[in-house]
Order: structure tokens, then C-alpha cells, then sequence
């Protein structure tokens, strides 16, 4: 089984430098992105394509389902981690944002702290445990696209390689060294007898 994790194409908000609402739309250069990203997965055989309920990975997904003649399945639990309130929507510049994602990035490693309204890893660590479990349950044997976002497809990979010793203060030390590009594909495999490897990290070869 082979899971190839694609994040999204460039949206509005990433181009403006804003923390984004569910609904912000892909860019024109997403678009772009999108399509480049489906042409190179047409060359795979796919079986099943699964997509964040989030405007921009559908935008995304719906590229890839055309290209590829496959309809896609949307999939709540591969959103992206949920940000407080307070920062929805505000620039990433924004002098109370920035305090704000300090404050949050400095109490993340602490599992069940929270500001406000925010995903903490425990909730985040629930969620991904989930979708490892339903893509070994479902899913062996086939190779299944999942269009998702940048901390979510690090989430989920993590989970793979580390399974229930994936800590908090372990998420919090690596999250920020894996490096993701819009469409960046990002490729899992699960042999058995051996588990989960990783044979790709964000290529992004077709941009």
C-alpha cells in the first residue's frame, strides 16, 4: 500500500499571509499548481482519492479527480489543525497574532493546553490515529491519494513512523524541520511485516 499525501495548491490566504478559514479559494498560481500536480499522478496507478473538507484541498482534489477520472471522497479528519478564533483571518504579521502563535507554540509540547478554541495535540493526535487506522483497514494493497494540508500530512507521517510514541514534545521538536511545498507530494509506504516507511518527502519536481 502506498499513500501519496499531496498538499494543496497556493490559496488566497497563503499568498496574502493570513491564517486561513476553511473556505479561503486556491490562487491562480494554486490553480496552476493543481493541475501540474495532477498530471504528474495521472503516471501512478491510483485507486482511491480522498480529500481535507477545506475549499483549497477540494479546489485541489477536483483537479486531480478530473485528470485522473477518479471521483473524489471527501474526508473530515484530514482538515487541517484547528487555530483559535482570534487569529482567523489575520495576518501572519499582525504584532497580537504573533504573540498569540508564540504563546502557543511555546504551550503545544504540554498535549492538552489551550488558549482558546485551537486543535491541541491530543485532539490532533486522536484525529491522525484515525486515519492511519481506516487506510490499514480499508486500504491494503491499493495506492490512495490524500489531498490535505501542511501540519495535517506531517501529523498523519509522524503517526505512521512513530505510532503511539509520538509525543507531544517529539511532534513539537520535528514539526517544524520538515518543510512542505504547496503540492508537495509526499509518499508512504506500508510493507508488511516491516510497517511504515517513508520513500518521498515533498517533491515538488513537477513545479
Amino acid at each position: 500500500m502506498k499513500i501519496y499525501f499531496v498538499r494543496h495548491g497556493e490559496s488566497v490566504g497563503n499568498r496574502k499571509g493570513l491564517y486561513q478559514t476553511y473556505d479561503m479559494p486556491l490562487s491562480d498560481t494554486g490553480l496552476s499548481q493543481a493541475k501540474r500536480v495532477a498530471k504528474r499522478l495521472k503516471n501512478h496507478k491510483i485507486n482511491v482519492i480522498y480529500s481535507s473538507t477545506h475549499e483549497r484541498a477540494r479546489q485541489t482534489a477536483v483537479v486531480i479527480s478530473k485528470t485522473l477520472n477518479i471521483p473524489v471522497e471527501y474526508w473530515a479528519d484530514l482538515i487541517e489543525i484547528r487555530n483559535p478564533s482570534e487569529i482567523i483571518g489575520k495576518s501572519i504579521h499582525d504584532l497580537k497574532t504573533k504573540q498569540i502563535k508564540d504563546l502557543l507554540t511555546e504551550n503545544f509540547a504540554k498535549g492538552n493546553w489551550k488558549y482558546s478554541d485551537e486543535e491541541t495535540f491530543n485532539e490532533l493526535n486522536i484525529r491522525v490515529e484515525k486515519i492511519v487506522n481506516h487506510l490499514l483497514q480499508k486500504h491494503k494493497g491499493q495506492n490512495v491519494i490524500c489531498v490535505s494540508h501542511g501540519t495535517a500530512i506531517k501529523a498523519v507521517i509522524f503517526k505512521m513512523v512513530f505510532g503511539n510514541k509520538l509525543t507531544p514534545e517529539l511532534f513539537s521538536k520535528i514539526r517544524f524541520h520538515f518543510w512542505s511545498t504547496n503540492t508537495g507530494i509526499s509518499v508512504c509506504e506500508y510493507i508488511k511485516g516491516r510497517g511504515w516507511g517513508i520513500t518521498s518527502w515533498n517533491d515538488s519536481s513537477h513545479l
